[in-house]
């Protein structure tokens, strides 16, 4: 299978409005490759805009075997066939935000960081604990920027949200002293003594 042109054609049909189709390409990959950081991001979306925003009974039952399967292999500690289970469930019910939380949550356990952050990530500007799953995955595969910009949005969602905001703050602490240790290093100076005494970790004696 050639992914990447299975993956362009998805975002293609995404941007023409077929997102069905989008959905259906990016399962195929996903099949193939569940792994596979933009397939995951892309699906997510595609299954979204497919969907009219609302989590019907109808839609909620269609999902019900799925969500059944997903169950049972997280008993029985299969993340893998779990994350599969989960993600057949939010194609069908791509309104419930909260199960796509947990697809993703299955994908980080199987070993699928970059797929799980890929979900998150498109699932930010609708739920702000989506929002900070991929801010910690964005910065734990060192995408700052990325890091930034998704604890933003679970703040935008909700400015008191105290964990978002030490997430961030922290993240952009360290940012700024990289910054910092990139100057001093460039001056010739000892950038690692100098972050340590940036933090508070100098010689006590």
């Amino acid at each position: 299978m050639n992914l990447k042109k299975h993956l362009d054609r998805a975002a293609q049909a995404l941007e023409r409005g077929q997102a069905d189709f989008a959905v259906e390409l990016c399962d195929q990959v996903l099949d193939f490759a569940p792994g596979e950081r933009l397939a995951a991001e892309l699906l997510t979306a595609a299954a979204i805009a497919n969907g009219d925003g609302k989590s019907s009974v109808l839609k909620k039952l269609g999902s019900g075997p799925a969500a059944l399967a997903a169950r049972f292999n997280k008993i029985t500690r299969n993340p893998d066939a779990e994350a599969r289970a989960l993600r057949r469930a939010f194609i069908k019910d791509p309104a419930n935000f909260p199960r796509g939380i947990a697809w993703g949550d299955a994908l980080e356990r199987a070993g699928y960081a970059g797929a799980a952050l890929g979900v998150f990530g498109a699932l930010a500007r609708y739920t702000p604990e989506a929002a900070k799953r991929a801010g910690s995955l964005a910065a734990a595969q060192g995408e700052v920027d990325a890091a930034l910009d998704y604890f933003q949005k679970a703040l935008d969602a909700n400015p008191r949200d105290t964990e978002a905001m030490r997430a961030r703050k922290n993240l952009a602490a360290e940012q700024a002293l990289r910054h910092a240790s990139d100057s001093t290093k460039a001056s010739g100076l000892d950038s690692d003594a100098f972050l340590r005494a940036s933090r508070g970790e100098g010689n006590t004696d």
